[in-house]
């Protein structure tokens, strides 16, 4: 594609037989009118319509968002057009940096030419957009987060590239030169650049940057009193809201603490139910699973991020362990049932939810040995995990699918992002775990990935705003 900007110059030529101006139009044009940072240097051509007599100098500033020496090389300022002739051609060369940045402009305008009379025309400028070629290392990828061997203090983060070529264990420990993530990493959450490391056993919170993994601040630890057994966290209200189990031997001290994520301290508690797990957030209204923590419970606790204080809690199965929401704004609510230990063991249960006046409107039920887990929703598709299995089905479906698309699994936890279904399997739980990929469209395994010890978090990192 030929980008012409004219800048509308009437250059003037006179003789001796005849005084009147001759009007001439001087062009400028490239190729393109985006370039990446890499592509070297860049013909910009400058042409007339009219043969000069005489060399014209022509005259030009650089602006715009672009920055001469480190985005592009400098440049004289003017070229001259010789005499006879209809082109010149300036290059501007491109600087090809490692710094991720935004698309940036440069903006040529010719001021001026050699001839005093000449007159410049409105459309004198060209505008030329340099793209970025560089990425940042953990960004358009998948986060896998592992638990480790309790108390071991060998929990850690590891990085799948987006076209599953390259893996990436302890991404944590590598980039901040450190011994040590902490004692099991229970799950992420993510807000704007920052991703959230929730560790359960060392009761803190590592923040770092999502795309980088630099660390950025610790919240809480072992010697701290911010957390007690948190779990996951969610964000409402430009808060972050953690569940925490509290004391096990303490069915009263379970919360729900309160991050000021300017900052990154907690700055009040919400008294809930036992056993606070997943938490899901719709606008500024709180979804808290009630799984029950060392004991067992069937509840959803709503809590309003406007006032931090509980509205209503909505019963549902024993042990909620999961939760989406629809397109239609509904929440759905897997839960696992009691298992066989208990000695109270109790089917597993789904129940729609309308978040409008947070009232179950459907609940379909399993078998009493079966026990649900890992609820995952892509457009209109509902996705969890059973004995060994992954089911599909509609969000309006009023009964349970019969038929498992994809059987012998051992998944520990599982993800559905654009199209894929995401598995780890933490094997023996001394063992590196993998990563297994299935293509959704005709549920064939994709890819298999070798990770560390006890994966147990599927997360997808999206590409970094430009």
């Amino acid at each position: 594609m030929l980008t012409a900007a004219l800048a509308s110059f009437i250059l003037i030529s006179c003789s001796d037989d005849d005084d009147m101006p001759t009007p001439g139009t001087i062009g400028i044009s490239t190729t393109n009118d985006s370039y990446d940072e890499g592509d070297g240097t860049i013909g910009i051509t400058i042409s007339t319509s009219s043969v000069y007599a005489t060399d014209v100098t022509i005259n030009y500033e650089l602006t715009g968002t672009a920055t001469e020496g480190e985005d592009y090389q400098s440049l004289a300022g003017s070229v001259v057009l010789p005499a006879g002739e209809t082109t010149i051609v300036e290059s501007l060369t491109l600087i090809d940096d490692t710094e991720v940045e935004s698309s940036e402009e440069v903006i040529l305008t010719i001021t001026s030419t050699s001839n005093d009379e000449d007159i410049i025309g409105a459309n004198n400028s060209l505008i030329i957009t340099i793209t970025d070629n560089d990425s940042y290392p953990f960004e358009n990828g998948i986060l896998v987060s592992h638990e480790g061997n309790f108390s071991q203090g060998n929990a850690s983060i590891s990085f799948v590239s987006g076209d599953l070529t390259t893996v990436e264990n302890g991404i944590f420990k590598t980039v901040n030169d450190v011994d040590a993530l902490g004692d099991t990493a229970q799950s992420i959450s993510f807000h704007e650049n920052m991703a959230y490391i929730v560790m359960n056993g060392s009761q803190k919170i590592e923040v770092v940057n999502r795309y980088t993994f630099e660390s950025v601040t610790t919240i809480g630890g072992p010697n701290e009193t911010d957390f007690l057994n948190p779990r996951y966290m969610a964000i409402a209200n430009g808060k972050g809201y953690v569940t925490n189990w509290g004391d096990g031997s303490n069915p009263d001290d379970d919360y729900v603490a309160v991050i000021d994520l300017e900052t990154n301290t907690v700055e009040s508690t919400i008294s809930v139910a036992e056993g606070p797990e997943k938490i899901i957030t719709k606008d500024n209204t709180i979804y808290v699973a009630l799984q029950g923590g060392f004991n067992q419970n069937n509840g959803v606790t709503v809590i309003d991020a406007t006032t931090n204080s509980v509205t209503t809690t909505i019963t549902v199965g024993d042990r909620p362990n999961s939760m989406q929401i629809d397109d239609s704004g509904n929440l759905w609510v897997l839960s696992s049932g009691n298992p066989a230990w208990t000695g109270n063991e109790t089917a597993g249960q789904i129940d729609k939810i309308n978040t409008s006046d947070n009232t179950v409107t459907t609940t379909m039920n399993y078998a009493v040995t079966e026990h649900p887990g890992s609820l995952e929703i892509e457009g209109a598709t509902l996705y969890y995990y059973s004995g060994g299995s992954v089911y599909a089905m509609d969000t309006t479906a009023s009964v349970l699918p019969t038929t498992a698309e994809i059987e012998g699994l051992r998944f520990y936890d599982m993800a559905v992002i654009d199209g894929k279904l995401y598995g780890v399997d933490a094997k023996d739980f001394v063992s590196n775990g993998s990563l297994e990929v299935y293509d959704l469209s005709d549920n064939t395994l994709f890819a298999s990935k070798t990770l560390s010890i006890i994966p147990a978090g599927i997360y997808y990192n999206e590409t970094a705003a430009r």
